[in-house]
């Protein structure tokens, strides 16, 4: 019977076949022995664990390389699912900003001299605002004076027609009482007008002066009729002041000289408190130029007449010539051969320039069809680019494109576009995400 060579045993000198060494080129490693202790093994194990590799800190990372490529996918995985994430959160946060550089001309005035009128169309037009007011001023008396001087005071004459009220200087105004009133020059009340749907009568408001002297002309306020228009009902007038200063008698007199400084002193404040009160009314869009105006003063009856002074009174009727911004900027800049009417230009700095009347205006300029100005000074026009149609055109366009839509804005001399995130090659389609910011050519 055949022996096993397990069965086979050599010599006490001679060492056993499972004394052999294994190359370690042909051991099999096992995971589970590489991790189990050595103080576990019991001597009956002893003899196998000499057939088992040491697993030191040398020799650990001998894993399979299976496990190691198994590792290696998830961490691949996971970067890509972190640029995939990143780059949805900013694809959800595309946006544009264009930053452009407008076309900009300086425009120089030497007593330039233009023409605006009233109510001529194709023309630069022009409005009149019209204010009054009163001062009065304490002056020494150095005697007295014998006076006859006659009551004056404010109306508003109102027109219903649907044509403008000519009346003509010392037209009569009657009132309640029978008492004629007449107005000091030749005026002209305007036609009604619509508001909203409702009729308006045409409104002027003047000074009238009563048709004698005398204290019994010192009325209250009134309603007044017009005799010379034959019982046209539709053309009247109410008081806005008493009538005062009617007067026969003697009274406190102030020298010509006291007289003369105390009325340039009035005038003067005059000036300064009607011009801040009309620039305070003159619409956001108009604009008001202080050397185009007109004050015609009126020397009013004495006050707080005593022993040792008197009052001298003025009134001031202050008239000034309005244009609407955007005209003048338009009629300005065609005049000078900057831009044409199709092409708007906006002067920022549209104030610092001088308009001032050519000749002597008109006392009565709301009665003025047309009026001749000079222009002084120097601003800088910059073509107006319509951004919101700018937005409209790059919403959805290529980066490539984008010159080809600028092209179609004249105005805009340079631009920078941004787009995010980086890697965007298109405008947003929603204009909500397109920002234009003018930068202002140095």
């Amino acid at each position: 019977m055949p022996k096993n060579i397990e069965d086979i045993i050599v010599s006490s000198e001679k060492k056993s076949i499972r004394d052999i060494p294994i190359p370690d080129s042909r051991r099999k490693v096992n995971i589970v022995d590489a991790f189990s202790p050595k103080e576990t093994e019991t001597p009956q194990s002893s003899s196998q664990s000499r057939f088992r590799p040491s697993m030191t800190r040398g020799n650990f990372g001998s894993l399979p390389s299976n496990r190691r490529y198994s590792q290696k996918s998830i961490w691949i995985g996971a970067g890509i699912a972190l640029v995939v994430l990143v780059a949805v959160i900013f694809s959800l946060r595309t946006s544009a900003t264009l930053t452009y550089i407008p076309k900009s001309v300086a425009m120089n005035f030497t007593k330039d001299v233009y023409t605006a009128h009233k109510n001529t169309e194709n023309q630069l037009l022009f409005s009149v605002i019209k204010l009054s007011g009163e001062k009065g001023l304490a002056a020494p008396a150095s005697g007295e004076v014998k006076v006859s001087r006659k009551a004056q005071g404010t109306i508003i004459v109102y027109n219903e027609n649907t044509q403008a009220q000519k009346l003509v200087k010392t037209t009569r105004f009657q009132a309640t009482d029978g008492k004629i009133f007449r107005v000091g020059s030749d005026i002209v009340v305007p036609a009604q007008k619509t508001v909203d749907g409702k009729s308006v009568p045409g409104s002027l408001e003047i000074v009238v002066v009563a048709d004698q002297p005398g204290d019994t002309y010192n009325i209250p306020l009134s309603d007044f009729t017009l005799p010379g228009l034959k019982g046209d009902k539709k053309v009247y007038a109410r008081s806005k002041t008493a009538m005062t200063g009617g007067f026969i008698g003697t009274e406190k007199a102030v020298s010509p000289a006291d007289t003369a400084k105390a009325k340039e002193s009035l005038e003067a404040a005059l000036k300064t408190e009607l011009l801040g009160q009309a620039n305070a009314q003159v619409p956001a869009d108009y604009i008001l130029f202080p050397n185009l105006v007109s004050i015609v003063y009126e020397d009013l009856p004495q006050s707080n007449q005593t022993n040792s002074g008197a009052t001298i009174n003025e009134r001031g009727n202050f008239y000034g010539v309005m244009f609407k911004k955007e005209d003048l900027i338009s009629f300005l800049a065609q005049k000078k051969a900057v831009a044409d009417a199709a092409i708007p230009v906006d002067i920022s700095a549209l104030s610092s320039l001088d308009l001032s009347f050519v000749g002597e205006p008109k006392e009565d300029l709301l009665s003025a069809e047309q009026i001749s100005f000079q222009v002084t000074g120097g601003v800088v026009a910059t073509f107006v680019v319509d951004e919101e149609a700018l937005k409209k055109d790059l919403s959805g366009t290529k980066r490539n494109e984008e010159d080809a839509v600028l092209k179609k804005y004249p105005g805009i001399v340079s631009a920078n576009a941004v787009l995010r995130p980086f890697w965007n090659n298109s405008f947003p389609t929603d204009v909500s995400k397109i920002k234009i910011v003018k930068n202002t050519q140095k």
